[in-house]
């Protein structure tokens, strides 16, 4: 752990995560975390900043209206645990896909349980297959939820037309849950996927080699910079790949411990807006000065 702050101008690159970490608590961003970070994109206009997150892009547009970037260039983002990276205006720099084989042998599976699963396709798009998630899914992703029949879109993955970039899958089942858990892993297995399982009934699925830390890797790759020229914040252990791919990690207080053994900074928990701290300190020390 170092107490050392990193020369301002050579950042090139603010990577966060967002739950535990940019976002406070109730899940929203503050209004000192909205003005640090309007403060310090403006002193800096060519220093990047991306969003590094499992959501979609849709999931995430409150979140870069309540920081002003939705027209910023230089506003990077590393969506679906690094599945896809967008550049500012919206366009794919680059991503990862499932194999058709995959996701149609998935579904074929998952029939045989009787249960159901929504699918990530690129386009930001969420298709279901399965009417009793519309609701929850439309919640969470509004228009970009499209409810679809089964057989024509199976057909449409199985050609490549359509490209998923990850599977979330809860199981409805529950009665079944142990049996289930095993066939997945065993897909998982055969597919040689990444794989995530937050609880017992909620699973997800990505593309080999695929998490935040590949996706930004990718991405410094096409910015032409250099990790040491990266300053990422997170809180779980879900970010541990990211922090491996990141030159000036900065752990939350409320991060995991795992995490906090591998950054290089710590700053405040996000209920104390620890990511605003840190780059105050940094990016606005003048200004703190006087």
């Amino acid at each position: 752990m170092s107490n050392i702050l990193p020369d301002p101008n050579k950042i090139k690159l603010i990577a966060t995560d967002l739950d535990g970490t940019l976002l406070n608590p109730k899940g929203e961003i503050s209004e000192r975390t909205r003005t640090i970070i309007k403060r310090v994109l403006t002193k800096y206009p060519n220093l990047h900043f991306a969003l590094a997150t499992s959501r979609e892009r849709s999931a995430t547009k409150h979140i870069r209206e309540a920081l002003d970037i939705l027209d910023r260039l230089n506003t990077e983002a590393v969506l679906l645990n690094g599945s896809i990276i967008y550049d500012s205006i919206g366009n794919i720099l680059c991503q990862k896909t499932l194999s058709p084989e995959f996701v149609v042998k998935f579904d074929e599976v998952m029939a045989l349980f009787s249960d159901e699963s929504f699918l990530y396709s690129c386009g930001d798009e969420v298709l279901l297959f399965n009417k009793t998630l519309e609701y929850e899914a439309r919640v969470l992703y509004q228009k970009n939820t499209i409810l679809v029949d089964r057989e024509e879109y199976t057909k449409k993955i199985e050609n490549g037309e359509i490209k998923v970039n990850k599977i979330i899958y809860r199981v409805s089942n529950t009665s079944k849950i142990k049996e289930i858990k095993a066939k997945l892993e065993e897909l998982v297995d055969e597919y040689n996927l990444e794989y995530a399982n937050s609880d017992d009934s909620f699973f997800e699925f990505m593309p080999p080699h695929t998490n935040k830390g590949t996706g930004l890797a990718q991405l410094i790759q096409k910015l032409n910079i250099t990790k040491e020229e990266v300053m990422g914040f997170g809180d779980g252990s879900n970010d541990i790949e990211f922090f491996e791919n990141v030159g000036w990690p900065v752990a939350m207080q409320n991060a995991c411990e795992e995490l906090k053994s591998l950054a290089k900074l710590t700053t405040k928990s996000n209920v104390e807006d620890g990511v605003a701290d840190m780059l105050e300190r940094i990016f606005l020390k003048e200004e703190l000065m006087n």
